[in-house]
């Protein structure tokens, strides 16, 4: 596992296109930006044993690779930058 220590508004770069901004650090909260092609699949859960189960159910309803779109009002214009660049 490699752990990184950044501040708000910087960047870490996975790959050539997938882009993780830390939007703001307050009160032991960390949140953050992902910046992905729409075949990437990104999951949150915070008990890792549920990906599976989800991924089975949504595999009924939704078919293999469909995406999710990301985004929101904090979303860092640099990062979108870099995502029309891939």
């Amino acid at each position: 596992m490699l752990v990184l220590t950044r501040k708000a508004n910087e960047e870490i770069m996975i790959g050539d296109n997938i882009v993780v901004n830390i939007v703001k650090v307050s009160s032991g909260k960390i949140k953050f930006g992902i910046t992905a092609p729409p075949e990437v699949s990104i999951k949150r859960e915070e008990n890792p044993q549920k990906f599976a189960q989800r991924a089975q159910e949504q595999d009924t309803v939704r078919p293999h690779g469909a995406s999710i779109k990301v985004g929101g009002p904090n979303f860092n214009k640099q990062a979108a930058k870099a995502a029309a660049l891939i």
